[in-house]
C-alpha cells in the first residue's frame, strides 16, 4: 500500500513533463514567430511611410510585449515547478525511508 502515493507522484511527473514539453513547442514557435516579427515591422518601417504602416507597427509592437510577457510568465512557471519538483522528490524519497522503519499500517500509526 506504501508504492501507491508514491506511483501517483510519478505518474503525475510524467503527465507535468510531457505537458511542460509541449508548451515548450509551441514556444518554440512563438520564438520564430517573434523574430519574423521583428522583420516584417522593420520592412513595414523601411517601406510604408504611412499612418497604415504605423498602425501596422503599433499592433506588431503590441503582439511583442505580449509576447514577453508570456515568456516572463513560463520563466516563472518552470523555476516554481522546478521546484516544486525538487520539493515532491525529496518528500516521496524521505516518506519511503521513513515507511521502512514502521510496522504496521500507516493509517492505523497517523491516526494515533
Amino acid at each position: 500500500m506504501t508504492d501507491a502515493p508514491n506511483a501517483n507522484l510519478k505518474v503525475s511527473s510524467a503527465v507535468l513533463t510531457q505537458t511542460l514539453n509541449e508548451l515548450e513547442e509551441h514556444l518554440q514557435t512563438m520564438e520564430r514567430s517573434y523574430t519574423q516579427s521583428e522583420d516584417i515591422a522593420r520592412q513595414v518601417a523601411d517601406s510604408m511611410k504611412s499612418t497604415a504602416g504605423t498602425k501596422f507597427i503599433a499592433k506588431i509592437e503590441n503582439w511583442q510585449r505580449g509576447y514577453r510577457t508570456v515568456m516572463a510568465e513560463y520563466k516563472d512557471l518552470v523555476d516554481a515547478v522546478g521546484m516544486t519538483s525538487k520539493v515532491m522528490t525529496d518528500t516521496a524519497g524521505e516518506a519511503d525511508a521513513n515507511m521502512d522503519m514502521w510496522d504496521g499500517d500507516v493509517y492505523d500509526i497517523l491516526s494515533k
